[in-house]
């Protein structure tokens, strides 16, 4: 596996995990991100509606990072 997969694991890893916990956050505690969401326009994000799928997608893009960088690690026998 090329270096390019391995950062890329390390990407989709970074973007899943902020995706999940934005989502996650905005469903247990509106009020902390709601505002800024709100002035954004992007007020309609925070319906369960589309929080939850965000958050799934998150989680399923964190598994696929994590793949990804496990792969390489089992072909290379170290993280570097």
């Amino acid at each position: 596996m090329s270096d390019g997969n391995r950062k890329l694991g390390a990407l989709l890893v970074g973007f899943g995990g902020f995706s999940a916990l934005l989502a996650l956050v905005c469903c247990a505690a509106p009020w902390l991100i709601g505002g800024l969401l709100i002035a954004l326009g992007l007020g309609v994000v925070l319906k369960n509606a589309v929080l939850i799928p965000l958050a799934v997608g998150g989680v399923i893009l964190v598994l696929a990072g994590l793949a990804l960088r496990r792969k390489h690690v089992k072909e290379k026998g170290s993280v570097g």
